[in-house]
């Protein structure tokens, strides 16, 4: 399977510690810990600051949005 590297711009963020949305470090790095986990990531940086999310996979860019829309993140 070809691991490919995909850039996402995330629109909105589903996050259980800050109602506000102010997001924070602590929160990306969580996201990112638990997106790392998933089957089929080598790969996963989440920067909620910058509305990016970018991943290296061998799944198909609509199955990688998919899986984000499952943690709460909402791609664009």
């Amino acid at each position: 399977m070809e691991t490919r590297e995909y850039a996402v711009p995330v629109t909105y963020v589903k996050c259980a510690f800050c109602t506000a949305k102010n997001h924070c470090a602590a929160c990306s790095a969580e996201l990112t810990g638990d997106l790392r986990a998933r089957s089929g990531v080598a790969d996963a940086a989440v920067d909620l600051l910058a509305h990016t999310v970018r991943v290296r996979s061998g799944l198909a860019q609509t199955d990688i949005e998919d899986l984000l829309e499952g943690m709460g993140l909402m791609a664009d």
